[in-house]
């Protein structure tokens, strides 16, 4: 089966540090301001575009609202008839759709609540602060940035880069405390797929789970609907609601939607001895059939910081073709081939001729 590769992944990188200055190569130095825009009825939204790739970042709802191939359609569900809408006043919980990052796991929600849904007042939805930019190299950039008060003591950035000519985004995430709080934060990424036809999860042979993933809400999907391959499982998102988790040391997860793959990638950090969120869980899918959509989630360490104290890693989306497969294994193979973890086997050399 053939598969042309839009673009091959970039390792992702995570770690917690005291303290790191906002340094970049030269050839993120920016050249030239991006002025903002109306996109859907926002206004002041930033559109990142290159020869593969569309990305729109809406700062007033703190939002990468489309992920789009320049020949294809937003591969993130967007509520339609919110476009435009801003969150009323301590406004919990707007589904616009999208991607978004909380700094704190839902399981710790009760710490700030009564229950884990919806968000607690301190994430209640509000407007970020926003800035675009094209690099020297011709990356295009947009920086947003929010502050949480009483009790998290944090500011939050995102600094979203769309590469020069590739199908790829690099997002640099920050979480910094400024003031003392005993309440944990991690970097919980959230892309909200609309109408994936898959979910794809790492499976290790050493996981601390049975089958290598965990439950989250209600039980696992029967074998009719998650299929266990070599190094991974693949779940068939047609059918009723679930969410399900790995700990994977790989940190990858991938939704498919026609002939395109959304792959997201968190590497294995040094988080000085911290565990993930929810029992040790690298990576989360949700999936609502009756929503018509599924998110694919990547999870830092989970960390009290110390007022000054950061914890940050760097987010890579890869967009890739992927061509239909006679079996759902099959299309799990071709994930991890991009990924590097399956090799192709050299061709045979010619028959020496008789």
């Amino acid at each position: 089966m053939h598969n042309r590769f839009v673009q091959p992944l970039v390792l992702l990188l995570l770690l917690v540090c005291p303290v790191l200055a906002d340094t970049a190569p030269d050839s993120d130095v920016p050249v030239a301001p991006i002025p903002g825009t109306e996109f859907k009825g926002w206004t002041n939204a930033f559109v990142l575009s290159n020869p593969m790739l569309e990305v729109v970042i809406v700062p007033a709802i703190g939002r990468i609202v489309s992920i789009a191939p320049t020949s294809g359609v937003n591969l993130l569900r967007m509520d339609e008839s919110l476009a435009g809408a801003l969150p009323a006043e301590d406004q919990a919980w707007m589904n616009v759709g999208g991607d978004w990052m909380w700094p704190v796991a839902q399981s710790r929600w009760t710490l700030m609540a009564e229950s884990d849904w919806p968000p607690p007042a301190p994430l209640a939805e509000a407007a970020w602060e926003g800035r675009a930019w094209k690099s020297a190299d011709g990356a295009l950039s947009c920086l947003i940035s929010r502050e949480y008060g009483e009790p998290l003591h944090v500011k939050v950035s995102r600094n979203i880069k769309l590469e020069a000519e590739e199908a790829r985004i690099v997002i640099r995430q920050k979480i910094e405390r400024t003031e003392t709080s005993d309440i944990p934060v991690t970097l919980w990424n959230i892309s909200q797929v609309g109408k994936a036809a898959e979910v794809i999860l790492p499976v290790d042979e050493n996981s601390e789970f049975e089958k290598g993933i965990k439950a989250l809400m209600s039980d696992l999907p029967g074998e009719t609907q998650l299929t266990a391959c070599d190094g991974s499982v693949v779940y068939e998102t047609s059918i009723g609601e679930h969410k399900i988790c790995s700990d994977s040391s790989r940190g990858w997860i991938a939704a498919r939607k026609g002939g395109v793959a959304v792959l997201e990638k968190a590497q294995p950090e040094n988080g000085n001895g911290a565990a993930h969120p929810d029992g040790g869980c690298t990576v989360e899918m949700y999936s609502n059939a009756g929503l018509g959509y599924s998110e694919i989630e990547t999870l830092s360490v989970e960390k009290v910081l110390a007022p000054g104290e950061i914890l940050q890693n760097i987010l890579t989306i890869d967009i890739l073709e992927i061509p239909a497969c006679s079996h759902a294994c099959e299309m799990a193979t071709e994930i991890r081939k991009a990924l590097g973890e399956v090799t192709e086997p050299p061709p045979a050399p010619p028959a020496e001729p008789e």
